[in-house]
């Protein structure tokens, strides 16, 4: 590759960000952890990189973040001298809480098996979430550590214990804390398109002031973060239209937890729309 003055590759950027630009960077990537060999198979690659940061694939790897921009960078023959964000490691600590000892299993899901097969286990994760009560401990077994999965559970009142067993093998343990929390969301700022309008909803409900976001090309969990970063961001009585390519399944019972009133429309082939709009606090009493 030819020098370039172009902006050198930063610890913050998604994998799928970098392929884009340099998708010569892709057999690199791969060589620096075999956890990162399904990334030859293009639709776990298109699902995958557009979940991971450069920080997160450093930490799967088990190398520093701004060693493996420092090596893509180079690879990619960028001077980034000077130039890299430094992400801040996270807190380690040997001493494991005392829920690990204490707390039952309720729910003991292996994904290593789908990860062979080439399939994406985002969905059957979150299929049984909902099956693991206030107390209880989802122990998930996975081929490489599941970053991105933290936030999403984290939201969910899910705290977690991290486990590596073996050069492929991670045992992660989620407990179920009971207390569902949106700290995960309030630095995601929504990106929103089109302009406010007015949409009659049946249901007895109208959503007004409506504004509009456009997921259509994001892949899970992408969609699910960016709406409810969205209706986060929302002040009550505001209505959220999402234009979508499917029914987000995962999402109607988070919205029903919240006391949103939502409604979705076919349109046609890969195009769904979902009105949803935010309690106001008087009903969100009432719930």
């Amino acid at each position: 590759m030819t020098q370039t003055t172009a902006t050198p590759i930063q610890t913050t950027w998604k994998i799928s960000e970098v392929l884009q630009r340099y998708p010569d960077l892709l057999e690199k990537i791969i060589g620096m952890s075999p956890a990162f060999n399904r990334l030859h198979n293009p639709l776990l690659r298109k699902v995958q990189s557009r979940l991971v940061t450069v920080e997160q694939a450093a930490r799967i790897a088990g190398i520093a973040p701004d060693e493996m921009a420092r090596q893509l960078n180079t690879a990619a023959g960028l001077d980034a001298a000077g130039t890299i964000d430094v992400a801040a490691s996270p807190e380690q600590t040997n001493d494991e809480p005392e829920w690990v000892r204490t707390a039952p299993v309720g729910v003991d899901l292996d994904v290593r098996p789908l990860h062979e097969q080439g399939e994406e286990p985002f969905a059957a994760i979150m299929s049984v979430v909902r099956a693991v009560a206030p107390g209880e401990i989802l122990r998930l077994r996975n081929s490489f550590e599941p970053v991105p999965l933290y936030d999403i559970l984290r939201m969910r009142g899910f705290e977690h214990v991290t486990r590596q067993l073996g050069p492929d093998e991670w045992e992660i343990l989620f407990l179920n804390s009971g207390s569902k929390r949106s700290d995960a969301l309030h630095n995601r700022q929504p990106v929103m398109a089109g302009s406010t309008r007015s949409t009659p909803v049946s249901g007895g409900w109208n959503a007004d002031a409506t504004i509009t976001i456009d997921v259509s090309d994001l892949v899970p969990p992408e969609p699910m973060m960016r709406i409810l970063g969205a209706l986060e961001a929302m002040s009550p009585g505001a209505s959220l239209l999402v234009h979508h390519v499917r029914r987000p399944m995962f999402l109607y019972p988070q919205l029903d937890e919240l006391g949103y009133m939502h409604e979705t429309r076919d349109l046609g082939p890969d195009q769904v729309e979902i009105i949803i709009r935010k309690p106001a606090p008087l009903e969100a009493l009432g719930k």
